[in-house]
């Protein structure tokens, strides 16, 4: 009979045996491009594989602009960013994404390539988390520079059952260049108008937040994970802008209580990242044809893809470009008459 510790051993060199051959395949593979561009297959990019397939795409592709921002910058057109703002775009979008998901692409886009604009979407929702958080579990290992670490990409197990095999399965096939204007994009899966009151709120609330009740901890975020690559950047023009919620964002921030606290993110954004010469704000947080049309929405915070298209135009205009403090504050004036109106009517009367 075969001896205990020979059968030991025979069994561990096969469990070895086998570790080492999945891991050299998913390297050889790569299904989300850590390593190169994906040229056999077409990679698994969609909204559920984002905190993944941003790794490759911001160390692989060919880019020297990005987009950057939580959805509501999903369905933003590169292809038109290159023609109407120049240089060539990409999208580094991280749903529900806070100011800590944006600053790891940021950094490792700045590592890997020459940046020449970023067009950032400021949600102010994504300033209030804690410095650490994000909005999903993100793969550390993928986003540093240590290849030992990255074990944990080709044991995955996600990997190893699902998106292995759906590279495989269009084994032979190529992605061109219509890939930057089609990942993550959302546009035509949900209906629009009415419908989009569905998360609503127009009650009178119960209870108030402070008006400085994020100011601490957004100034933190600014601090930490948005003015380090202004300042390290010069060269880098920087666009920063208001994505325009429905007005009925604001009343639903008034019934929970957040109105105020949120109102006040606005004012603090432009005091800290006016001073900088490579940065222009833009607000759109207040145009009619837009704000007040739920034609636009799907919900009362997500517009559809022409709004994209119409803030890219916007910004190749200088259109919408803020240039005081006051015209933010008149702003958000407006902002806090429209959350006032629809509370008091208790309906969408626009």
């Amino acid at each position: 009979m075969m001896k205990k510790k020979t059968w030991s051993f025979l069994c561990l060199s096969g469990l070895a045996g086998a570790a080492a051959f999945l891991c050299a395949l998913v390297i050889f593979v790569d299904p989300f491009q850590i390593y190169r561009l994906a040229t056999r297959y077409i990679p698994p990019i969609d909204n559920t594989t984002q905190v993944y397939s941003n790794a490759g795409i911001v160390r692989n592709y060919a880019y020297d602009s990005a987009i950057v921002g939580t959805s509501v910058t999903e369905n933003f057109h590169p292809s038109l960013m290159d023609e109407l703002l120049g240089g060539r775009f990409i999208k580094l979008c991280t749903s529900a994404g806070t100011a800590y998901n944006h600053a790891l692409l940021l950094d490792l886009a700045f590592r890997t390539h020459d940046m020449a604009r970023v067009v950032y979407g400021l949600d102010v929702y994504s300033l209030i988390g804690a410095l650490d958080k994000t909005g999903s579990t993100v793969p550390m290992y993928l986003y540093d520079d240590n290849p030992l670490n990255d074990v944990s990409y080709w044991l995955n197990r996600s990997v190893l059952g699902s998106f292995l095999p759906r590279c495989l399965r269009t084994w032979g096939q190529r992605q061109d260049d219509t890939i930057r204007d089609t990942m993550y994009n959302w546009a035509g899966r949900d209906e629009y108008g009415p419908v989009a009151l569905y998360n609503a709120e127009f009650s009178p609330p119960t209870d108030m937040l402070a008006a400085d009740r994020h100011v601490e901890i957004a100034q933190a975020n600014l601090k930490t994970h948005i003015l380090p690559f202004i300042e390290a950047h010069p060269e880098t023009r920087f666009d920063f802008f208001f994505p325009p919620y429905s007005a009925a964002e604001w009343s639903t921030m008034k019934s929970r209580g957040t109105l105020e606290a949120m109102l006040t993110l606005r004012g603090l954004c432009y005091d800290m990242l006016s001073g900088y010469d490579n940065v222009t704000l833009y607000d759109f947080t207040v145009r009619e044809d837009w704000v007040l049309d739920l034609n636009n929405y799907k919900d009362t915070l997500h517009y559809g893809e022409w709004i994209n298209d119409g803030i890219t135009r916007c910004i190749a205009r200088s259109e919408y470009a803020v240039t005081s403090r006051a015209q933010v504050d008149a702003a958000t004036e407006t902002l806090r008459g429209w959350a006032d109106a629809l509370i008091d009517a208790g309906k969408w009367i626009f």
